[in-house]
């Protein structure tokens, strides 16, 4: 065997070492944070909601928008079903105006405009160049963002914004308590989560409901942050619960926020 070659096998054995090690690492801090999570809030999980105590009847929904879609169980994991009860929701309080923090490629955003044909979408994503944090599905450009919506023709019904949302600035385009659905499917870093949720919560109107994507107890991978920023906010007063059998968290406001 040649020398060059001896080298390379060399360099690639090492590489493998060093990626064993980060994702080692890796796997540490996420268990490490989760252990954190379970003793500080070990005793106060979000309490559970069913979808029919929010949505008491059955609700008729449009087929859904399929391009690129990446809600469960048309994306995996397809273990439950988170399609169903954003768009059951939606339609039961047939909001004028929905928020959604989290664009990405704009299924959703045509999949809310399909089902609520006379409602309004303020949506918000920031492009590659503009994006912080670390849990975040995908990393676009401006053409990408939002082109799922565009490509079905419901660029009428949206607003996009190109921002991050550590420095969104809602009140520029909204009025106080004029929102009726908003969802939070952006950087699911705790942080993020927490900045995003308590930046709309003032422009959420009496009886208005936030969804927060990608909670869920077993805290496993990504689910971690969004759960952790919930329980941060219960502690803050704010009735948050979890949807059960689905990804979502949910907050429906009351007068008295």
């Amino acid at each position: 065997m040649s020398t060059p070659a001896i080298h390379y096998r060399h360099i690639d054995t090492l590489m493998q070492i060093r990626q064993l090690a980060y994702r080692k690492k890796r796997f540490l801090q996420h268990w490490f944070k989760v252990a954190f999570v379970r003793l500080r809030w070990g005793r106060h999980w979000l309490p559970v909601v069913t979808l029919d105590q929010i949505v008491p009847q059955q609700t008729r929904l449009e087929p859904p928008v399929l391009d690129h879609i990446c809600l469960p169980p048309y994306h995996t994991p397809n273990d439950h079903n988170d399609f169903i009860p954003v768009m059951s929701i939606a339609r039961h309080i047939n909001p004028r105006l929905v928020v959604e923090l989290g664009t990405a490629y704009g299924n959703l955003t045509a999949n809310l405009c399909r089902q609520l044909p006379s409602a309004k979408v303020l949506t918000v994503n920031a492009p590659l160049e503009k994006q912080t944090g670390e849990k975040v599905t995908y990393q676009l450009t401006e053409d990408d963002i939002g082109r799922v919506y565009r490509e079905h023709g419901y660029s009428k019904q949206v607003m996009q914004l190109f921002q991050n949302t550590l420095t969104l600035e809602l009140g520029e385009y909204l009025e106080k308590r004029s929102v009726e659905l908003a969802i939070i499917d952006a950087c699911h870093d705790r942080e993020y989560v927490v900045n995003d949720f308590l930046k709309i919560a003032p422009f959420v109107g009496p009886n208005g409901i936030v969804l927060l994507h990608d909670t869920h107890p077993s805290m496993d991978g990504h689910l971690l942050g969004s759960y952790w920023a919930c329980l941060q906010l219960r502690g803050q007063g704010y009735d948050i619960k979890h949807l059960a059998n689905s990804w979502w968290g949910i907050w429906l406001k009351t007068e008295k926020r």
